[in-house]
């Protein structure tokens, strides 16, 4: 009978051991499971070699797209029973996640090392090391690696947001002055904006463009108006310009090239 309650006792701490394993391996887990709202921003660090860093912000339309992309890379990744230890001198890439509740996650390439005195560390294919309130877990995601490794640096950049606002408006403004210059659509510009008095619902702006047409290279044609914006009048324009055969000077300028 003591011998059938030892056994009993022993299936039961074995159930629960493995339960309490099965519990941690699960909270292990829930580190790499993250959603849009929890992230800011991700920042990428050479650690070694150039200084090259690269910010991707979730108020950026074009890096709110490549932040989505690196989250779903995290959540679909495959735990890797490697050890979690890195050697802090080898890894030459650093991934932060800034989170929104102001915590850090940190991914590193993962590293397998051997010997004791002198360690001879090579980088693992596919495998990250993730660390979050000094927790870390390692998992495999092939896409994930390859992108902290080189991918990062060929993602596109967007327009700055300087520029959004000016196509914006000028789309709002070209509306008038489209009969008679349907074609100045390329490299559109807000030169400058002045409140009228000082008042935040009146402008005084002088905007430009060159003709899409302008395929008799090597010049362009530029057209600049002059307008008023006001809630009561609506758009009223008070100038128009145009310039034939603008230099390439110019013509730069005009497109930030």
């Amino acid at each position: 009978m003591k011998k059938m309650k030892l056994t009993v006792f022993l299936l039961l701490t074995g159930i629960i051991s493995s339960t309490h394993l099965l519990a941690e391996a699960s909270d292990g887990t829930n580190l790499i499971k993250l959603t849009d709202s929890d992230v800011s921003s991700i920042q990428v660090i050479r650690l070694k070699g150039t200084d090259d860093s690269r910010i991707f912000r979730m108020t950026d339309g074009y890096d709110e797209r490549i932040i989505r992309k690196v989250i779903n890379w995290i959540n679909t990744s495959s735990p890797s029973e490697q050890a979690t230890e890195l050697e802090a001198d080898k890894v030459p890439l650093l991934l932060k996640i800034n989170m929104t509740n102001g915590n850090l996650i940190t991914l590193e390439p993962a590293y397998n090392c051997k010997g004791r005195l002198i360690k001879r560390c090579t980088p693992v294919d596919g495998e990250i090391v993730l660390t979050k309130n000094k927790n870390k877990i390692r998992f495999t995601s092939q896409e994930l690696y390859d992108w902290i490794n080189v991918g990062w640096k060929y993602e596109p950049v967007g327009p700055t947001k300087e520029e959004l606002l000016e196509e914006t408006l000028f789309t709002r403004y070209f509306s008038v002055i489209e009969k008679d210059f349907p074609d100045f659509i390329m490299c559109p510009r807000i030169d400058s904006v002045e409140r009228i008095k000082g008042d935040k619902r009146r402008h005084l702006v002088i905007a430009s463009a060159l003709n899409y047409s302008g395929h008799h290279a090597p010049s362009y044609d530029r057209v600049i108006f002059t307008l008023i914006d006001t809630p009561e009048n609506g758009i009223k324009i008070i100038k128009i310009r145009k310039k034939s055969n603008v230099s390439e000077k110019e013509t730069l300028k005009q497109c930030r090239w």
